[in-house]
C-alpha cells in the first residue's frame, strides 16, 4: 500500500507529511486541481457491478493510465482512504439527495472535506465552529447553513440564485455503513440524472472547465464563456485535451448513454 500512496502523493504533486491542517488543504487543493470529477468512469464501473467503487490501486491504476478520476463516491472514498494512509482520521457523511462527503477529525475539531462535488470547496471547514459559511469562487456561490446539531444544508448558487442544495448529515459512517447509497448512486432513473448524461469538472488555475453533455463552459474569477459542440471528433478532442481522459471511455460513455436514450450527437 506504501507504493500506492506514493504514487497518489506523486501525481498531486506532494510529498508525504505529518498531518496538519495546511497539508489537509494544500491535498484538497492538489487534488480539484489534478483530479478530474467525471462520470466517464462511473459508467464503466457499472459495467463491472452496480455497486462498483474502485479500491485505492486500482483507482490510482487508472488515473495514472487513463486520466480517470470520478464522481462523489469514487472520489470521496479513495481521497479519505489516502487521508487515512497518511495518519488522519476519517469517516464519511452522507449529504442527501445522492452525495457524500468526508469527516476529518483533527485536534479534537472535526472538518468538512469533499472532493467529490465538482465545487470549489477547496479547504477543510469547521462545520461546528459558526452557524453559516460562505465561499465563492468561478462564479458559484455556496453557503452551508447549520439547520441543527448533525444537520446543514449545504446550498450552491449561481447569478444569486440556487442551482442544488442538499442536507450533509454531520453522523460519522464507515464504508459498510454506505454500500446501499453506492448501489443507489447507479440507479437509471429520473432522480438519478448523473446516470443519463456527461459531467466532468476541473479546477486549472484560475480556471474552471465544466461540461455538460455537448457544452463546455470555461469559467474565471470575472467571467464565463461556453463552447458549444455539435460535432463528437471537435467534442472528442477537446474532452481530452481538456481533462486528458482516454479516448476509449469517451466513446464506450456515449454508447453507455445511447442504451438509455441519450443521444449526444
Amino acid at each position: 500500500m506504501e507504493q500506492v500512496v506514493n504514487a497518489y502523493l506523486k501525481y498531486l504533486r506532494l510529498d508525504r507529511e505529518k498531518p496538519s491542517l495546511n497539508y489537509l488543504q494544500r491535498l484538497i487543493q492538489h487534488q480539484l486541481s489534478l483530479i478530474p470529477y467525471e462520470s466517464f468512469s462511473k459508467f464503466h464501473y457499472y459495467s463491472l457491478a452496480p455497486g462498483y467503487i474502485p479500491p485505492l490501486p486500482v483507482f490510482i491504476q487508472n488515473l495514472l493510465d487513463k486520466g480517470w478520476g470520478g464522481t462523489c463516491f469514487t472520489l470521496n472514498m479513495n481521497f479519505a482512504r489516502l487521508l487515512a494512509e497518511l495518519d488522519f482520521e476519517c469517516s464519511f457523511v452522507r449529504v442527501e439527495p445522492g452525495h457524500l462527503a468526508i469527516m476529518v477529525e483533527f485536534q479534537n475539531k472535526k472538518f468538512y472535506v469533499d472532493v467529490g462535488y465538482g465545487s470549489p470547496i477547496m479547504k477543510p471547514l469547521e462545520l461546528e465552529s459558526k452557524r453559516r459559511h460562505m465561499m465563492h469562487g468561478f462564479g458559484e456561490e455556496i453557503i452551508i447553513t447549520r439547520l441543527s446539531t448533525d444537520e446543514y444544508e449545504i446550498d450552491r448558487r449561481a447569478n444569486g440564485k440556487s442551482f442544488v442544495k442538499k442536507v450533509i448529515h454531520w453522523i460519522p459512517l464507515a464504508e459498510a455503513d454506505i454500500k446501499a447509497d453506492i448501489r443507489t448512486s447507479y440507479e437509471d432513473s429520473d432522480d438519478n440524472i448523473t446516470m443519463r448524461r456527461v459531467t466532468a469538472v476541473r479546477f486549472n488555475g484560475h480556471q474552471c472547465f465544466y461540461l455538460r453533455n455537448g457544452v463546455l463552459k470555461v469559467m474565471t474569477f470575472r467571467n464565463i464563456s461556453e463552447i458549444k459542440m455539435n460535432d463528437i471528433n471537435k467534442w472528442a478532442t477537446l474532452v481530452q485535451e481538456v481533462y486528458q481522459i482516454d479516448a476509449d471511455i469517451l466513446s464506450e460513455s456515449l454508447q453507455f448513454l445511447e442504451k438509455r436514450g441519450v443521444e449526444l450527437f
